[in-house]
């Protein structure tokens, strides 16, 4: 019987080791930073290790062990950058596969190959963003890979995790019991931190052997929790809540700065988007209370029986 992975603990002054993953650096198209560019951010705000993963595409094989080389120049016991990339596959969009610490470079012409491929030349083999091919997991992948992205900070915010990929994880993990749910931050910008982030302790010698083995803690700006996601129907009925809530604070934000747009004219302070981030910010924060609430009823519960 799997047993729920065990969260990063507390071990009293020994900091934690906090990483990030899904970054892009300016080995990828659309990505700005330098891998001494990500080194420096990290060192500032006290990550460990960066989980790259630049767009296949823009790499191929030489390109690829470039990029292995300068993260291995800018790497040391302050900072790891570790090489990886990011698949898609022409019949399946939206789907996109991370091969995160990729010891060399690897081809596949689907999902399914490039699944099996990595989990044996990847440290971690993970799922990104759902919600761009709409939760439709083919089998061949779940079965092989490590971890889903529960909480892709760019497309789904910085503020609340996807409750719909939640969803599909305790999907998948009913066959692959092992799979974990993890944060990420699909940064292509250092300069805009989304404050997406693994933790594990100090004493994992290797944190993506530690991720895939679901010894971490999952952290954001509003919240935190474990890799399996083992929540209980009322904070995930919560999550979906506050997720619909804020989607649609979202579409009126989108709709009024078109319109602002389209008039050139001051919009009404109900409308404007400089008043509606706060409106969704206490908003979330309600149900980010909620939330916690509903996290400790359920643990009390959980020790009373």
């Amino acid at each position: 019987m799997h047993n729920e992975p065990r969260p990063a603990g507390q071990l009293g002054a020994t900091p934690p080791l906090i990483g990030i993953l899904h970054v892009h650096s300016n080995f990828s198209h659309d990505g700005r930073d330098r891998i001494a560019d990500l080194r420096a951010a990290s060192l500032a705000r006290g990550i460990a290790f960066v989980g790259l993963t630049d767009h296949a595409e823009d790499l191929g094989s030489e390109r690829f062990d470039r990029l292995r080389r300068e993260c291995d120049d800018h790497s040391d016991a302050s900072v790891r950058l570790i090489p990886g990339a990011e698949f898609r596959f022409p019949g399946y969009p939206g789907l996109h596969l991370l091969a995160i610490g990729l010891h060399r470079w690897i081809e596949a012409a689907s999902p399914a190959e490039l699944a099996a491929a990595a989990a044996e030349h990847a440290e971690l083999v993970a799922v990104a963003h759902p919600r761009l091919f709409d939760y439709e997991l083919p089998p061949a992948v779940a079965a092989r890979v490590h971890a889903i992205e529960v909480w892709n900070a760019a497309h789904d915010t910085r503020y609340l995790p996807d409750p719909r990929a939640v969803t599909l994880l305790r999907h998948v993990r009913r066959t692959n019991p092992h799979v974990v749910g993890f944060a990420g931050l699909d940064q292509h910008d250092a300069r805009n931190d989304r404050r997406a982030r693994v933790v594990v302790d100090p004493g994992e010698r290797n944190p993506l052997s530690a991720i895939r083995e679901g010894r971490f803690t999952n952290r954001g700006c509003t919240m935190q929790f474990s890799p399996g996601l083992g929540w209980g129907p009322v904070r995930l009925g919560l999550l979906y809540g506050a997720r619909a809530v804020y989607d649609v604070m979202e579409r009126v934000q989108e709709r009024a700065a078109r319109a602002l747009a389209r008039s050139r004219q001051p919009a009404a302070p109900a409308a404007s988007p400089s008043t509606q981030p706060a409106a969704a910010a206490a908003s979330l924060e309600r149900y980010r209370r909620r939330l916690a609430e509903a996290e400790e009823r359920e643990a009390a519960m959980h020790e009373r029986h």
